[in-house]
């Protein structure tokens, strides 16, 4: 195994970054009417993974983030592992003093002799900036050594509302589905799997409604992230869209498990994201259902340990906003939209056969247009400013690929290729790729289709190449981020 190797590292413009330290899974998300919260698996010592805590952090955009000091840190018999929050607005927990709605976090204790996950909960009287473990932890507990990430909401039903939690049993590749009238006792429900991709153990449920974009139709989608078994391999997030009745989950289609590491086809199961590094992401609790937002951990667990540190090491994605979209097949797709960049005019230029150099020098959003009808690929190269490559990007008919150098990183599995699918029946295609210090996101097809790789180490791109086939009809905007504050384009 690689040492970790220590170099000079650029923060993200755009992305969630401690100041300090190792972070890993998002925890806890939510948004109190005036600021979204991100809590964070975070290691108070040191930039390894261990003696795990909840960090804490605030936006109003959900591009800039104020750290705050832990929020729930590790004790001596257990760490804390992933987990959610919910506000008790009801005080069903009995923890509020009349004045506040308390708020609760429900996360896994970990034995830090692995002999135990158990689910406990802590509450906050201060709108999530300390809490109180419950003397009573742990309020769920299987004997297990492999339970964890419980993820809880409010479920409304005409017979009355209560709460709800998915967990996972990390080696049985299953989730299970809880009921609690007051977070603290719980009875077992029902449990989903194993399904379509078990290769790897499961981790971070979410269970929650979509719209149905141009329609009133909301179906529920439950995400499960497994690692290893991702598309593009090491971790990856698929999804499953059917239906819950505030007991089962039953999906729209039963798909057969597979416990392959290689996959016969690209299109084999559905994927959140179809790079190395978008893992254990969840949604907000508190937002509305057309709302629904998520953040993911921008890494993978084939090389997270070993990546190049400044003092500080890892990174979330962006925001994202999701909806679903009816295919022609008459199926449910996720659709991504990136939150929290600034709304300008851009115009959008036309680009000449052969090659354009595009000078960028900054955090980017480059958005493309190509023809579907093109039988050439279209080829989008970031370099460094002495001229070498740092990935490459080739958007052709049916799909697109992203070819990551080693750059810094010296780590047999980081350089790779990811190979990205697209959706059939397009009249054109258009690509958005945000460029970041440290990391690459592209959306392709309207948002049908998402791509998130790292970039360690590397500063935002000096310039880009396109190279376009003659007779091809491709067009470019560029937009470029200053450090400027951005507004939220919600």
């Amino acid at each position: 195994m690689p040492e970790a190797q220590q170099v000079a590292v650029k923060r993200p413009q755009l992305h969630f970054t401690a100041k300090k330290n190792w972070i890993n899974d998002p925890n806890g998300l939510f948004f109190d009417g005036k600021q979204y919260h991100l809590y964070f698996q975070y290691n108070p010592n040191g930039v390894g993974h261990g003696y795990m805590s909840w960090g804490h952090a605030v936006s109003t955009d959900l591009v800039s983030w104020e750290e705050l000091p832990v929020a729930i840190l590790h004790g001596d018999v257990a760490d804390i592992f992933s987990g959610s929050i919910v506000v008790d607005h009801e005080n069903t927990t009995g923890f509020g003093d009349g004045t506040v709605a308390p708020v609760i976090a429900i996360y896994t204790a970990a034995a830090k002799d692995d002999t135990n996950q158990s689910q406990a909960i802590a509450y906050s009287l201060d709108g999530g900036a300390t809490f109180t473990k419950y003397e009573q932890n742990p309020v769920l507990d299987r004997g297990s050594k492999n339970f964890r990430d419980p993820k809880v909401f409010r479920y409304e039903s005409e017979q009355g509302s209560y709460w709800v939690m998915v967990a996972v049993e990390a080696i049985e590749r299953r989730v299970l589905i809880y009921r609690s009238e007051n977070l603290k006792d719980w009875t077992e429900l029902s449990s989903f799997g194993p399904q379509a991709a078990i290769a790897g153990i499961w981790e971070c449920p979410d269970l929650f409604q979509l719209p149905v974009a141009g329609t009133d139709q909301l179906k529920w989608v439950l995400i499960v992230s497994l690692n290893p078994g991702g598309v593009a391999g090491g971790s990856g997030t698929q999804y499953f869209i059917g239906e819950f009745d505030g007991t089962t989950f039953t999906p729209d289609e039963v798909q057969e498990g597979w416990d392959s590491l290689e996959y016969e086809s690209l299109r084999q199961g559905r994927w959140l994201d179809w790079g190395r590094d978008f893992y254990a992401g969840v949604s907000f609790h508190s937002l509305p259902v057309g709302q629904q937002t998520i953040i993911a951990w921008m890494s993978n667990w084939d090389y997270a340990r070993e990546l190049p540190e400044d003092g500080w090491r890892g990174s979330m994605s962006t925001a994202r906003r999701l909806d679903l979209v009816k295919n022609l097949d008459g199926k449910f797709e996720i659709r991504h939209r990136i939150l929290g960049l600034p709304a300008a005019a851009v115009a959008q230029t036309a680009v000449p056969a052969g090659e354009s150099r595009i000078e960028l020098g900054s955090p980017a959003l480059l958005e493309l247009t190509v023809d579907a009808e093109a039988t050439d690929p279209a080829v989008l190269s970031l370099f460094r400013a002495d001229g070498t490559l740092i990935s490459e990007l080739t958007v052709e008919a049916g799909l697109i690929q992203h070819r990551r150098e080693a750059g810094k990183v010296d780590h047999e599995l980081y350089a790779s290729n990811q190979r990205m699918p697209l959706p059939a029946g397009s009249s054109g295609l258009d690509v958005k790729v945000l460029v970041d210090h440290g990391s690459i996101e592209i959306l392709a097809a309207n948002g049908l289709r998402s791509l998130t790789d790292q970039l360690t180490g590397e500063s935002a791109p000096a310039y880009a190449t396109l190279r376009v086939a003659a007779g091809a009809n491709v067009s470019v905007k560029v937009q470029a981020f200053s450090d400027n504050a951005l507004e939220l384009n919600a």
